[in-house]
C-alpha cells in the first residue's frame, strides 16, 4: 500500500513528497505521508482487508501555497481504487499553527485506505 500511495501522489503533484521525512533543501511546498493507525480484519481462512489511516501533512510558504498542496493531494487520493487498494477516502482535514508558523503552513489531510495484502 505505501508504495501504490507514493506513486500515485508522486506521479499527481508537482512538488516533492515523501513517506516520512523529506530530506534537507527541499522546496518549501511540499508534503509527507504517514500511517497514523492501521487495522485488519480477522479471518479464520484467509487474511482480511487491512484499514490504514494515512496523514499526508501539505506545507506551503503561505497559507495559499498550502491549502493548493492540500488540493492536489486530495484529488488524487480521494476516491481512489487500484492495485491492493480497494478505496480511499477523506475522511478529514485540519489546520496546524506551530510555534514555527511563520515559516511554513501545514495543512493535516487525514484518510481511509483499505487495501488486501499482497
Amino acid at each position: 500500500m505505501e508504495e501504490e500511495v507514493y506513486a500515485l501522489l508522486d506521479a499527481a503533484v508537482s512538488f516533492p513528497i515523501a513517506w516520512g521525512a523529506l530530506p534537507e533543501g527541499t522546496g518549501k511546498q511540499r508534503a509527507h505521508i504517514y500511517r497514523a493507525s492501521e487495522t485488519q480484519e480477522q479471518m479464520i481462512d484467509t487474511a482480511g482487508l487491512i484499514t490504514a489511516r494515512v496523514n499526508v501533512d501539505c506545507y506551503g510558504e503561505s497559507y495559499a501555497d498550502a491549502v493548493t498542496a492540500s488540493r492536489a493531494i486530495r484529488s488524487a487520493l480521494n476516491r481512489y481504487q487500484g492495485g491492493s487498494i480497494r478505496g480511499a477516502f477523506f475522511e478529514g482535514a485540519r489546520d496546524f499553527t506551530d510555534d514555527d508558523a511563520g515559516l511554513l503552513h501545514r495543512i493535516g489531510l487525514t484518510f481511509l485506505v483499505t487495501y488486501a495484502e499482497t
